[in-house]
């Protein structure tokens, strides 16, 4: 089924309708309505009062300029009742996009650690998931992410610091994240052997932007050994790395409207995510900040459909994707792609 302006509505149906899952989206970048009501409460200001407000001062020329202002906003983040509300937002919202399972990565100690401690943070999150699964029978689980630019030290600390909190807030992979370029992953060894030790899966946010490029994808494989890369679509600049990633399958985590909201790309249609799959590269779709690029999954979708002329058959295949690379269990993949499969027996449309 080919999808033109005429069908965008029943393209944005189906998408929604679509089981699927979300494997690279920032906990951090919080919904400004959470925000609005957790600053009230707390007594703190933030650089809007609105939804509108908010949406006017979410615009940014360049990744620095986000960075800075998703760091301001969280500033208003004290109490475990914060962090059980902004959790609790996700689920609402996989809800909403009919996203079984996402797996949400949180920065502690860039973003959080100077203000709250590590155990009012993970309680939140603990209560959240939980209501979560109660009220929505979504699984929401984590990925604890090492800021890079700090000591090898200090990311063998966030490991072990994670450690008694792993079953109940469900981290289930350590991440590495943060400025890229001039912060290699080699001093971080000891750190992700530790994680691998503990039962963590590894993963990492690299190549995403042009000056970090295809060098900054094969450092991570040669000092990580990923289980998945997080963002990675530079690597289409070297077909010998295309290649590897084709014969490997190590699953990209690609957020095609963030890079294009960041400056990487001017424009979807600019964007690799359907070339580095059209090469053989095992790719999943995914949101990153949605808050902050006004695009939720649902748009990533339906904006690569509308750009690349994606058939139904080939969202589902993205959607089976994104369960085949989470850190699920063989038979909870297995449930999921039962679901899946189930759903496309009554509703998909081969043409």
């Amino acid at each position: 089924m080919e999808h033109t302006g005429s069908t965008e509505n029943k393209l944005r149906e189906f998408v929604e309708r679509m089981p699927k899952a979300e494997l690279h989206l920032h906990f951090d970048s919080i919904n400004p309505d959470v925000l609005i009501k957790v600053a009230k409460r707390n007594g703190l200001n933030l650089p809007y009062r609105t939804h509108a407000e908010a949406l006017k001062w979410h615009n940014f020329k360049d990744l620095e300029e986000f960075l800075g202002k998703w760091l301001q906003t969280v500033e208003v983040m004290l109490t475990e009742e914060d962090y059980f509300e902004a959790a609790y937002d996700l689920g609402k919202d996989m809800e909403r996009q009919n996203i079984l399972r996402r797996e949400a990565m949180f920065t502690y100690q860039a973003v959080h650690e100077h203000r709250v401690p590590l155990e009012v943070m993970m309680t939140g999150l603990a209560r959240a998931r939980k209501a979560i699964k109660e009220d929505f029978n979504r699984d929401l689980y984590f990925i604890a992410d090492i800021d890079r630019t700090r000591s090898p030290e200090s990311g063998i600390n966030l490991v072990k610091s994670i450690l008694p909190y792993s079953k109940s807030v469900g981290i289930v992979g350590v991440g590495f994240d943060c400025q890229e370029v001039g912060y290699p992953a080699a001093p971080h060894k000891e750190a992700f052997k530790l994680a691998r030790e503990n039962g963590f899966f590894l993963s990492a946010h690299c190549g995403e932007e042009y000056a970090s490029g295809p060098a900054g994808v094969w450092d991570i494989i040669t000092n990580m050994d990923p289980d998945r890369i997080d963002h990675g679509n530079q690597s289409i600049r070297d077909e010998k790395l295309v290649q590897y990633l084709a014969e490997t399958q190590i699953p990209l985590t690609l957020c095609p409207m963030s890079n294009v909201g960041i400056k990487v790309y001017n424009d979807i249609s600019e964007h690799p995510a359907i070339p580095l799959r059209d090469k053989g590269a095992f790719v999943t779709i995914n949101s990153d900040d949605p808050p902050f690029m006004k695009n939720d999954l649902v748009d990533n979708f339906c904006k690569l459909t509308e750009s690349f002329n994606l058939s139904n058959r080939e969202l589902c295949d993205l959607a089976r994707n994104s369960f085949i690379a989470s850190y699920a269990p063989d038979k909870q993949k297995q449930q999921y792609l039962k679901i899946l499969d189930e759903w496309m027996l009554t509703e998909l449309e081969y043409k």
